[in-house]
This record gives structure tokens, C-alpha cells and sequence, in this order.
């Protein structure tokens, strides 16, 4: 029996302190929809109170997580039941993230680094463009989008989460409660994407019963936000998938 649509919870990547999601607000609105922004927040634990925090207490409910807030959902879903869920979206994300090892080389070292060399990364677009064969796509991404988050959110900020939250999260996960397992399970990826590791990725959809996918075909490096009303496309079209 399909029920009412619910409540939609989302939980963003890394660094992502002061995005607002306007493709989710006109979807559900603004009464139907709570996000976390992970501001000031950098361990697991913070990441995870805040996520609870905007749970509502007596509906359903669905939350989507977006690369290391997937990673963060299934932390949680591994130490708390969560019995008015009715779907777990997974965005480019799995149990643990598998960053590129110039990102953990990146932030271990001083913030003044992490700016400098972020603005020489940014100088080498031309050379970017070349090495991923004129793909736009993938080149401006890789030369631009980290030196734009730095100076967004802050380098000290992005250093803590990062060492404090993206290279832990999930690692001691084994499975999930067994009162989470019957939540139906969707995960929106890529072929082949540079966070996400395919065979983990399998292991955590043996954590589910039910579970679906849907494969872009995007020729990028990693699933963001910028395709936010595709995915939610995706997400209606599964309506009878989550029984709503």
C-alpha cells in the first residue's frame, strides 16, 4: 500500500557549509524539506548529531546523501534504528570514500600550502585540458572547483573535516542495524567514479534487502550537486520502488 510522499532530508558532501539546494526547496518545499550544512561541525559524531538533528520525530521520512554525508548516513544507519525511514539515496557514495592521494596530501600540510598550491593547480587548466583528452567536463572541475571551495568555505575549516571525518568515516562499518535493513535502498552513480569504490559499494548493498540503481552516464569525476534536478527526477521515478 503506497502512503503519503514524506519528509526529505538531505545530507551534502564535503565543505559544503553555505550551499542552499533551490532544486530540492521547489520540489518538496520549504515545510517538507531540512538539509544539514555541516558548518563548524568536522568529526563523524558532529556530522552525525547534526544529521539527527533534523530527522523529524513522528513522520516519514527519506534522506539522500551526497558522497561523504552517504558515507555519514551509513554511520548512522550502523548505530541507530531509524523506523520511520522509507528510503536511503545514495549520491556518489558508498560506506567509505576513496579520495585521490594528492587530497591527503593536500591537507596535512600547512593552510598557506593548501592555498598555493590550489592556485598552481588552477594555473595548469590548460595542461588539465590536455591530460583528460578536451573533456570540459572533467578539466575545469579538477583545475578550478578546489581552489572555489577553498575560498568559499576556508582551508583551516575543509582541513579539519577532511582529516577528522572524510578519512574515517565508515572505515570500522560492517553492516547496519538489523532494523534498518528492510529500508529500501536507491544509488544514483556513476560508471566509474574517483570517491567511490565498486566493490564497497557492493558490500553495502548486501547491508539492504531491497535495493536499485541507476548508472549516468555523465563523463565526470564525481557526482555534485550540480545535477540536482536530475537526480530528483530519478528519485520521483522510483515513487513505486519506496511504496510512497
Amino acid at each position: 500500500m503506497s502512503e503519503k510522499e514524506p519528509f526529505m532530508v538531505l545530507a551534502p558532501g564535503f565543505s559544503n557549509y553555505y550551499r542552499k539546494y533551490p532544486a530540492y526547496e521547489e520540489r518538496y518545499g520549504e515545510e517538507n524539506f531540512a538539509h544539514t550544512t555541516n558548518y563548524k561541525r568536522y568529526s563523524i559524531e558532529d556530522h552525525l548529531d547534526e544529521m539527527e538533528s533534523v530527522i523529524p520525530e513522528n513522520r516519514s521520512y527519506m534522506i539522500v546523501g551526497y558522497s561523504m554525508g552517504g558515507c555519514n548516513l551509513i554511520e548512522l544507519l550502523s548505530r541507530k534504528a531509524l523506523p520511520n525511514c522509507k528510503g536511503v539515496i545514495l549520491v556518489g557514495a558508498a560506506r567509505i570514500l576513496t579520495p585521490h592521494w594528492f587530497l591527503n596530501f593536500l591537507f596535512k600540510l600547512p593552510v598557506p600550502l593548501i592555498y598555493f598550491l590550489a592556485s598552481i593547480i588552477a594555473l595548469l587548466f590548460p595542461f588539465n585540458l590536455i591530460v583528460t583528452g578536451f573533456n570540459l567536463k572533467k578539466a575545469i572541475p579538477a583545475s578550478f572547483e578546489g581552489l572555489e571551495r577553498l575560498i568559499e568555505n576556508g582551508a583551516s575549516k575543509m582541513k579539519k573535516e577532511y582529516n577528522q571525518c572524510v578519512r574515517l568515516v565508515g572505515r570500522n562499518v560492517e553492516n547496519i542495524l538489523e532494523e534498518n535493513k528492510n529500508i529500501p535502498l536507491l544509488v544514483i552513480r556513476l560508471q566509474k567514479d574517483m570517491m567511490v569504490d565498486e566493490e564497497d559499494l557492493a558490500t553495502v548493498k548486501s547491508f539492504f534487502n531491497k535495493w536499485d540503481e541507476e548508472i549516468l552516464p555523465e563523463h565526470i569525476i564525481h557526482l555534485t550537486h550540480k545535477l540536482d534536478r536530475l537526480y530528483i527526477e530519478i528519485i520521483d521515478s522510483r515513487k513505486d520502488f519506496f511504496g510512497i
